[in-house]
């Protein structure tokens, strides 16, 4: 296992806010820093040169907003992680930086632990969406007429919940106290059924389509 620390660059215009986030992550021993940029262009080029595990991504980006540069960074640099670090606690906002290429999605307003252990899970190929985000959503999407039937059965849209409550397969097989493998076949299988190849398009495609609304039968 690699045990070098995860290497994070923090692109966002306010100057108090990247220092503030650098001294935040200073804490975490498994994180380290090692680049910051200011505007759209920077973030590129800063990117370019640094290759950082993890991008953390405002998505009010002077020039080059955090969306396009989201897109870029997916397109041309894969062994980078976009996470969006933002203010803006909109679902629109949400499926279109999912729609980028994100694999997470955070408010501003998020305690430093979970800042950090959202990082490392990015960095592991889990995609993480702020939980005040989706609970929203899912209260919204509830009381309206009409939501999209499905033939997944209860077990299985319990674990396309708890995907979209950011949980890793690790942390479902836990809570649901079944195996990490058992986990993996549930996900494959709602994967074929969805016609989706990722966990972060199963989130787009859930939000999209009100299915994190959908109770599991008795």
């Amino acid at each position: 296992m690699d045990s070098r620390p995860i290497s994070i660059v923090i692109l966002d215009d306010h100057t108090l806010l990247r220092e503030g986030t650098r001294q935040l992550l200073t804490a975490f021993p498994y994180l380290t820093v090692i680049g910051e940029a200011a505007n759209g262009e920077e973030a590129l080029l800063v990117v370019d040169q640094l290759r950082p595990d993890v991008a953390l991504v405002d998505i009010q980006l002077p020039g080059m907003n955090g969306l396009e540069v989201t897109r870029q960074i997916v397109a041309n640099f894969p062994g980078t992680r976009v996470l969006i670090l933002t203010a803006h606690a909109d679902e629109d906002y949400l499926q279109a930086a999912l729609n980028s290429g994100a694999a997470g999605y955070l408010l501003k307003t998020t305690p430093a632990y979970e800042l950090a252990e959202a990082i490392r899970a990015v960095r592991s190929g889990t995609t993480v969406i702020d939980t005040s985000i989706v609970v929203r959503f899912v209260n919204q999407v509830k009381v309206q007429a009409s939501v999209r039937t499905t033939d997944l059965t209860a077990r299985e849209q319990e674990i396309m919940r708890l995907v979209g409550h950011g949980l890793s397969n690790k942390a479902i097989a836990a809570h649901l106290g079944i195996s990490h493998r058992t986990v993996e076949g549930h996900l494959h299988r709602i994967f074929e059924k969805e016609n989706v190849s990722s966990r972060t398009e199963l989130l787009r495609y859930a939000l999209e389509h009100n299915l994190l609304s959908i109770q599991p039968a008795d």
